[in-house]
């Protein structure tokens, strides 16, 4: 069994699981301190990376779109993000780090709109999934603002959908058909007995720069 997305499943089921002999490995979880084989994307780099290339371009007005955090991946988008701005003596202020509405379609749209009703607003914004993101656009585009001229936006990903938004989004790549291509391998492995050894493999991300960003206006 592949189980992927840790948010969708509880990490109780899973060593549930464990108790009836059938061969795991987890995509983009992992569960605390127990011994399960994984694979998973570079997430707390990828946050780092999109959020470095935003403070390179001279932002420091900066939100960033969260994502539920019964999910293990966004959490680790979410501290990278923040340890790129710790690196410049900066902080995501609260009040640009709106909640995820639960069960929203367009999380992303929701959040936005929320910074943007507020009386002071970023001059970017990075957003945890490019989801998230192309429903933020929406709401910057629905304000009248344009991107990356009033609003810069970053996020991560790179959806086939990412690369035909308007303006084309900057993102990160998390090669998730070679996630899913290493994790059947290892489970073949597993179930032939050639390989039962526990591991967390990490596959890396790549930054793809594209429109959506652009140096704060001055």
């Amino acid at each position: 069994m592949v189980v992927a997305n840790d948010g969708d499943l509880p990490a109780q089921t899973v060593l549930q699981l464990t108790a009836l002999d059938i061969p795991i490995v987890l995509i983009e979880s992992y569960i605390g301190v127990h011994d399960f084989p994984c694979v998973l994307g570079d997430n707390y780099i990828a946050g780092y990376q999109i959020t470095r290339h935003i403070l390179n371009l001279g932002h420091r007005d900066i939100a960033v779109l969260k994502g539920p955090s019964k999910y293990s991946s966004l959490v680790d988008r979410l501290r990278g993000c923040m340890a790129a701005m710790a690196e410049e003596h900066l902080l995501f202020p609260p009040e640009w780090m709106p909640e995820p509405m639960s069960g929203h379609p367009i999380k992303g749209y929701v959040q936005m709109q929320e910074i943007l009703a507020l009386d002071r607003r970023p001059t970017a914004v990075v957003a945890i999934s490019d989801k998230t993101a192309i429903g933020a656009m929406d709401a910057i585009r629905e304000a009248g603002l344009r991107i990356p001229d009033d609003i810069a936006i970053g996020s991560i990903d790179n959806t086939r959908e990412s690369q035909f938004t308007r303006p084309p989004l900057t993102t990160v790549h998390i090669p998730k058909y070679e996630i899913g291509m290493l994790a059947m391998q290892k489970l073949n492995r597993i179930i032939m007995g050639e390989d039962t050894t526990a591991f967390k493999s990490v596959v890396y991300s790549e930054l793809i720069v594209r429109e959506s960003c652009g140096s704060p206006a001055r």
